[in-house]
């Protein structure tokens, strides 16, 4: 039996390898630009329990989601698994995110005819049916507005397909070649990662394996503990708000987190945030739980793999019924929007925690556009999902990133021309916002503005949604610094520019744009002790104007001295 250090290392390793590989199989395989160029998937490998082994660092909102999806599959079939079978599941109420996240699972077999683990590929597919194009939306009532639900069923059985269940996903979306291009591409990135993993049990023995892997979380796990018992003991909270529950403008939902640091334990209670929304971002069990994850590992070294054993210690109190952990039937399919906002609060208690590793505020505004349009190219409709970048917060010995998807996203930004290839649409502006970063020693990062202009030739209708927004709930500063920019959306038409709500549908004329805009990060330490020249190269690079530099950060630009 070889499950030294070593060879669990080893192992480690091949585990993650096999992962980013199947990202990389879908991506490439994928028809829409959901997966292809906003990148709104991850790829995982686990255990015969449905415990998390390894994954592709894609979207952390993705990755510490899929095992309870797995794990409530399992019970759902208990034994009844076989070469061949493939199951799929997205049911929010069963360990899934939100009904668009379609995530598929295919069983791995080692040499002795027994389980060894699964492979796991989950994606974002631009629309899943429901009651709007792209199915999510912020005022969506209830599950049963959100598209198709599968409650984790077989799609492949023995190897042959179980053609209702396709029949059934052709008829309740609106665009399903495209839907069942990227299912395909997942089953094929799901599949190849099967193969690598059983060769992976070949080259060990699958008994010798599943030690190995065992011993992989145990590791993880002890380190984790570990690092919780070197700080100190206590109870640190946070909050912070929504701008409103998706149905009322203006009525808030806060967050309320209770994080209690007791020797090797930590506990995270939402007991005191609000309850449940009549609108669509309630926070559904597997996303709080890749939240909590997540906030977790900002404070734990690097090395530490990322598997089932990082929760180990980790117990979440969250009473069904909140805006967190919501109940039955409560929509959720725009809980991603809530989610950041949910991490900004969870990090700044962290942060007290561990003040080394603390920032300050991020744009968690998460500006989204969605609109359905028609290729150019080839007169197919399609369902664009465009997610516009924001400022992270500044450190205590260095600046904030500009232009990124914060916390639990990751996606990247869709290129110009694949939106103008497949869209009736033109990307005016895609732009850092100059002075959108919240100034200090260290200056936040910025926003990016994304400008859509219709060239259909007639009216188009567009959903955008925007976090963030009020005035009085920017990025947050820390000691000294200034806060970021919020977020806003505008549109330009008839030589005008108008502010529009932060959510909404709107009908953008024909030549007419809607501006989505990111804000930017806090700042840290008095803007006026920012080094000269740090602040001379952020105006050469047009990221700070000449009269912030003079005004806030108390250098003149013209002749490169302190005012």
């Amino acid at each position: 039996m070889k499950h030294d250090p070593i060879t669990t290392e080893v192992v480690r390793h091949a585990l993650e390898t096999i992962a980013e590989e199947m990202g990389t199989s879908m991506r490439r395989t994928a028809i829409s630009v959901v997966i292809k160029d906003l990148r709104d998937y991850s790829c995982a490998v686990f255990d015969a329990k449905g415990r998390l082994l390894a994954c592709a660092l894609d979207i952390p909102g993705l990755m510490a989601a899929m095992a309870p999806a797995l794990q409530a599959t399992l019970a759902k079939w208990g034994d009844d698994v076989a070469e061949g079978d493939v199951f799929i599941t997205n049911h929010p109420y069963m360990g899934c995110a939100h009904t668009s996240d379609i995530n598929v699972f295919v069983p791995v077999f080692g040499d002795d005819g027994k389980l060894v683990g699964f492979t796991g590929a989950i994606a974002h597919h631009a629309d899943w049916g429901g009651r709007v194009p792209g199915t999510a939306a912020y005022d969506s009532r209830s599950l049963y507005q959100e598209g198709v639900v599968l409650a984790a069923l077989k799609l492949y059985e023995g190897g042959k397909p179980v053609q209702a269940i396709f029949d059934i996903i052709r008829e309740n979306v609106r665009h399903p070649d495209q839907n069942m291009g990227d299912l395909r591409a997942q089953l094929a990135s799901a599949r190849a990662g099967r193969d690598r993993f059983a060769r992976l049990g070949k080259s060990y023995g699958a008994e010798n394996l599943r030690a190995i892997l065992a011993g992989l979380i145990d590791y993880t796990a002890r380190r984790v503990r570990a690092e919780l018992a070197s700080l100190p003991d206590g109870t640190w909270s946070a909050e912070g708000a929504i701008d409103d529950n998706g149905i009322t403008p203006g009525a808030r939902v806060r967050y309320v987190v209770d994080v209690t640091l007791k020797g090797e334990a930590i506990t995270f209670d939402f007991s005191r945030g609000d309850r449940q929304m009549p609108g669509g971002m309630n926070i559904p069990w597997a996303s709080l739980r890749s939240a909590v994850q997540y906030a977790l590992t900002c404070i734990l070294p690097d090395d530490i793999p990322v598997n089932e054993g990082v929760m180990d210690a980790v117990e979440i109190l969250a009473p069904v019924g909140g805006a967190v952990n919501p109940a039955h039937p409560a929509a959720v399919g725009d809980r991603h929007i809530a989610c950041e906002r949910l991490c900004d609060v969870l990090v700044n208690a962290m942060g007290k925690i561990s003040p080394e590793r603390t920032s300050a505020g991020w744009c968690v505004g998460f500006p989204v556009f969605i609109c359905e349009s028609v290729s150019p190219k080839t007169g197919d409709s399609a369902v664009l999902l465009g997610i516009i970048a924001g400022g992270a917060g500044a450190a205590n010995d260095r600046d904030g990133a500009s232009g990124i998807d914060v916390h639990l996203s990751n996606c990247a930004i869709i290129p110009a021309e694949s939106i103008e290839s497949n869209y009736t649409l033109r990307i005016d502006r895609y732009e850092l916002i100059r002075d959108s970063g919240g100034a200090g020693e260290f200056r936040g990062g910025l926003g990016i503005r994304a400008d859509y202009r219709n060239i259909s030739g007639k009216a188009m209708d567009v959903q955008t949604e925007v976090e963030q927004s009020a005035a009085d709930s920017p990025p947050w500063p820390l000691p000294g610094g200034q806060p970021g920019t919020n977020c806003s959306v505008w549109m330009l038409a008839d030589g005008k520019e108008e502010a529009l709500p932060s959510k909404g549908y709107f009908s953008i004329p024909p030549g007419g744009v809607v501006s989505m805009r990111g804000g930017g990060g806090g700042g840290a330490g008095d803007p006026r002790t920012r080094p000269v020249e740090h602040v001379l190269a952020d105006v050469k690079a047009d990221l700070v104007s000449a009269e912030a530099a003079r005004s806030i950060y108390g250098v003149d630009p013209a002749t490169g001295t302190r005012v």
